[in-house]
């Protein structure tokens, strides 16, 4: 596989940027024609960028296999989109727009929840999401009541194309089990608790993120790969310490956690890029440690293997340790 494969492709990305004008332009004119309203516009817009992502970041990710329902709330009913029969036999839903790619339907509201912007699965047989993940959002306008500083369609769509990856890696044969397996033996807030209650577990990610940051800037390869050895030195001595006092082994979880996180971060951030007009140090939140701070490192991680060549992509949803374990192999 090469570079152009791996990366968030500079030159697909830009690309892609003129053909996704050109669609939205022809999406609007369809949906003149065709008494279209915007929220089904938006949900085309949506598998439009899915293509995107598919072509010039991460393979496999508009494939039908990997494909998640998406449940598009809005103040008077809900659309679906790609729905399964369980669905359509529990919600009558009336067809309002299908092409080679998407089927869209219309329903009543699922429920009255006022914000929705998550990915669901139940271990309950009757549920809709039984075992299987779906994506559930609300429209533009419902989340500019929620998060006022989402105003746009293009910064609506990296928050729904964040969630909707996160549905695409449980559609992975074999990340449910390991998930469960992860979080039935830690609970997940495990690790933003130990980064609220310790000073010095905080500390040590702050630090662990910094080593992370400065073998991304480095223009030197074996300055790169020394901090990161030292990111690891520090990372294993928090882990260990974590473990001697606390009694708490949370490697897997960590590991899980990044990976998950990590991973749909830098969706967003493939997408900011992909938008155009973006300078990533006027987006410090992406890449910087807070309570949660495994969607900061797991980002980290995932770009300081891009720089190194490291092809991750393909085992990163079948062993959450992947990232970590060929890392410290090549040092």
């Amino acid at each position: 596989m090469n570079k152009k494969e791996r990366f968030c492709d500079v030159d697909n990305i830009v690309e892609w940027r003129h053909i996704i004008t050109a669609l939205l332009a022809l999406v609007a004119m369809s949906a003149n024609a065709l008494g279209l309203n915007k929220d089904v516009e938006r949900l085309r817009y949506v598998y439009a960028l899915k293509a995107v992502i598919n072509d010039s970041v991460w393979s496999g990710f508009a494939d039908k296999q990997y494909d998640v329902p998406l449940l598009y709330y809005v103040d008077s009913c809900c659309y679906v989109v790609n729905p399964m029969e369980k669905f359509l036999a529990k919600y009558p839903s009336v067809l309002v727009h299908s092409d080679n790619d998407i089927q869209i339907y219309q329903t009543k509201k699922v429920d009255d929840k006022l914000f929705h912007m998550h990915v669901t699965f139940t271990d309950e047989e009757s549920d809709i999401d039984y075992r299987t993940p779906i994506m559930r959002c609300s429209s533009l306008e419902q989340t500019s009541r929620t998060i006022p500083d989402v105003t746009s369609v293009n910064e609506w769509a990296t928050m729904v194309m964040h969630e909707y990856f996160h549905g695409f890696q449980f559609k992975n044969d074999g990340f449910l089990d390991i998930y469960e397996a992860i979080t039935d033996a830690l609970l997940p807030d495990t690790l933003p608790t130990l980064a609220a209650r310790f000073d010095w577990y905080r500390e040590s990610i702050t630090r662990e993120n910094d080593l992370l940051l400065k073998a991304i800037d480095s223009s030197d390869i074996e300055v790169s790969r020394a901090y990161i050895q030292s990111f690891f030195m520090l990372r294993d001595e928090r882990r260990e310490r974590v473990k001697k006092e606390l009694g708490i082994d949370m490697e897997a979880l960590e590991q899980l956690y990044e990976t998950m996180e990590g991973s749909a971060r830098y969706i967003e951030y493939c997408l900011y890029r992909h938008f155009g007009d973006f300078n990533l140090s006027d987006a410090k939140w992406l890449y910087t440690v807070g309570r949660n701070y495994y969607y900061a490192t797991g980002f980290n991680l995932l770009r300081i293997s891009d720089k190194l060549e490291i092809d991750y992509k393909h085992g990163i949803f079948k062993d959450v340790s992947t990232v970590e374990r060929i890392l410290r192999n090549i040092l």
